[in-house]
């Protein structure tokens, strides 16, 4: 075929070559988080049980219980883009709208929080509590990207219906 010649065959056929690309780093994604995940559900169990909240403080222990938590939704995303060989998926999409309703969450309750330390940045403040923005934003955010992407995974989906 020349350069612009085009091709009329419409069998279905399916490329492998994302994986090939990031193949080491998915893989390497996939460990740590899942790690991540492991230790974000131990250390809740440990530190509810054992008085942690107690000896970090509360902010202090749920912002590294946040982080914990954002590893979830991650991990599982992962490791559906392993399975499948496919960039995107339904599962993609909710774990990162997932991830952001997280932040939102947080900014909406780590002010509240005994041992709080404001980032600066707070949105809707009134007498020392409101949203900190340096989580809210971000959730915001990712909350559109995932609708983004949704959009996109139905637009393909749909493309793919039609050949």
């Amino acid at each position: 075929m020349r350069e612009n010649d085009f091709g009329v065959d419409t069998r279905s056929t399916e490329k492998r070559d994302f994986l090939k690309r990031i193949g080491v780093l998915l893989g390497l994604a996939i460990f740590l988080t899942g790690l991540c995940s492991v230790a974000g559900v131990v250390f809740l169990i440990i530190g509810v049980r054992n008085e942690g909240i107690g000896v970090l403080g509360t902010f202090e222990f749920w912002m590294r219980e946040f982080f914990w938590l954002v590893m979830l939704p991650a991990f599982a995303a992962l490791v559906k883009i392993a399975l499948d060989e496919k960039p995107f998926s339904v599962t993609l999409t909710w774990s990162i709208r997932i991830i952001g309703f997280l932040f939102v969450i947080g900014a909406a309750v780590f002010p509240r929080l005994e041992g709080y330390r404001s980032s600066g940045f707070e949105i809707l403040s009134y007498k020392g509590v409101g949203f900190d923005g340096s989580f809210l934003l971000p959730g915001i955010l990712l909350i559109i990207l995932g609708n983004v992407i949704m959009a996109g995974f139905d637009m393909q989906r749909e493309m793919d219906e039609i050949l």
